[in-house]
């Protein structure tokens, strides 16, 4: 029943907010605020669940193909800590958004909520259409916050960002049609147990229906499959949209953006493309760590050039998944580990440094480093909550970000050539580099305006939604287990079929 409520609950909470008061802003924010800790609290107990699923439900047979839709979800350890990490970023978004959403803070708090409802959808989602229509409808309330609440060049940001999902998606479709036009044909002829599964898409159906499809067609598949998922992470050549969304959306969007979003990306190859294109994966994974490191150098020198605060938030967040993707096609235990992990660690760290950069901006009213300084004497709780989430994201030792990074560079020692373990090195370096400078800019030195005659810092309520995800940061560095235990819990792996074609793979990455 958890897993229902964990996709539906979001969207009854998008209704609620909509149909609210619209005059006052400040009571549509408590509204929000209570919902949103209301469906905290329904997604939290999934972290003891273990693996658990739904009743497949058919919702319909799609038209001249024959193949059955189903509501159909499912959870392992992975898919758990996805849908409480958008629960915790959530009220959050909510407190720290209330100043760029001004009046329309009932618009904004829905937005919102259908963002936690789809992206909670698309990592629960068992049935390969009902996953597809989650990955794309997270597009929708995404690109309205950035198109209704961002910046100045806010239109050329979410035109962006609906051009570059398409290039992934638009593939992935015909995919998945394709596949649909196979099934109800191919799947029934395996085994007993499947004839009982024909013409559906679901995980362990499609072990099955790939295995009928010829080489060179699941090489397409599996192409436009990693397409869909590099453009959501995103990886280097993909990234324009990246850095103009972050940046010109509002600081709440780019918060889940970053923080739960971008993970989708991640999850997508951990949990779908790896295990059911496993040969493909082992065949091409050298393509795909060079990649990753490209990402991890590109994004640090990117960094390392802007004068904008999300920006530079942006880019390293490039710099950082990027690591995550080499990681993780050496095919170690190590990396699905450290993959896992930096998937929670990121998303909590990158979040709470774009919901401060998001307040310092309003102060100030600019997004220009150098417009900044001082604010550890005019804002001392904002400069120690910034100060802490900054020193996580680079992985200081006594943070889950340590951990992460670690798993992921002694897979690489283990799996890769020493070349590339050295230059994805050099890159975690470079992260401290330029976040100590955006921390050095915008806490200490002269101050680049006019101190403000009042005194100006986090109101309490923005302090008590951010300590909360900074601690969780430090007790998972000292104690990740309960996070590790998800990269050992493979749903997919206890599917019918899966095994065998995981041995397969194993093999393959080892010659």
């Amino acid at each position: 029943m958890n897993l229902h409520l964990a996709v539906i609950a979001p969207l009854i909470a998008a209704l609620l907010a909509m149909f609210s008061s619209g005059k006052d802003a400040s009571q549509a924010l408590r509204n929000a605020l209570l919902l949103a800790l209301a469906i905290l609290g329904i997604s939290a107990p999934l972290l003891s669940g273990g693996i658990q699923s739904t009743e497949p439900l058919t919702w319909f047979v799609l038209p001249a193909v024959g193949t059955r839709l189903r509501w159909f979800l499912a959870t392992d350890g992975l898919s758990s800590w996805l849908v409480v990490l958008s629960a915790l970023l959530v009220p959050a978004a909510l407190v720290l958004g209330r100043r760029m959403a001004g009046d329309r803070m009932r618009e904004f708090a829905s937005l919102v909520f259908l963002m936690q409802a789809f992206m909670a959808g698309a990592v629960l989602a068992a049935d390969l259409f009902l996953f597809y229509g989650f990955f794309e409808a997270m597009l929708l309330p995404a690109t309205l916050l950035i198109a209704l609440f961002g910046g100045r060049d806010r239109r050329k940001a979410a035109t962006l960002f609906v051009v570059f999902s398409l290039v992934g998606s638009v593939p992935l479709f015909v995919s998945i049609w394709w596949l649909a036009t196979l099934a109800p044909y191919h799947v029934a002829s395996l085994t007993q147990s499947a004839v009982q599964l024909e013409g559906t898409l679901g995980f362990t159906e499609l072990q099955a229906l790939l295995a009928q499809v010829s080489p060179a067609a699941r090489g397409w598949i599996f192409a436009s499959f990693a397409l869909a998922f590099l453009v959501k992470l995103p990886v280097a050549g993909l990234h324009v949209w990246q850095a103009e969304a972050y940046a010109e959306g509002p600081a709440a969007s780019s918060a889940l953006l970053t923080g739960v979003m971008a993970k989708v990306g991640l999850y997508g190859f951990l949990r779908i493309l790896i295990p059911l294109f496993p040969m493909e994966a082992a065949r091409y994974s050298g393509a795909f760590m060079v990649l990753g490191v490209v990402t991890v150098l590109v994004g640090a020198f990117l960094a390392l050039q802007q004068t904008e605060i999300r920006r530079v938030l942006a880019f390293s967040s490039l710099s950082h998944l990027g690591l995550g993707i080499a990681a993780l096609f050496t095919f170690r235990a190590e990396a699905q580990a450290g993959v896992v992990l930096l998937i929670v660690a990121h998303g909590l760290s990158a979040a709470t440094l774009f919901l401060l950069a998001g307040v310092a901006e309003s102060w100030m009213d600019s997004t220009h480093v150098d417009d900044f300084g001082a604010l550890s004497r005019q804002s001392p709780v904002f400069a120690v909550l910034f100060a802490l989430a900054a020193l996580a994201s680079v992985g200081l030792p006594g943070t889950a970000g340590f951990v992460a990074e670690f798993l992921m560079l002694l897979a690489l020692f283990k799996g890769a050539s020493i070349w590339l373990v050295a230059l994805a090195g050099s890159a975690v370096i470079l992260s401290v580099a330029y976040t100590l400078r955006l921390v050095q800019k915008l806490l200490f030195g002269k101050a680049a305006l006019a101190e403000p005659a009042q005194p100006r810092d986090l109101h309490l309520s923005e302090g008590l939604v951010l300590a909360p995800l900074l601690l969780l940061l430090v007790v998972l560095g000292f104690y990740p287990a309960p996070v590790l235990s998800a990269a050992r819990s493979d749903l997919l792996q206890r599917l019918p079929l899966a095994q065998a074609v995981s041995e397969d793979a194993s093999h393959a990455a080892g010659r």
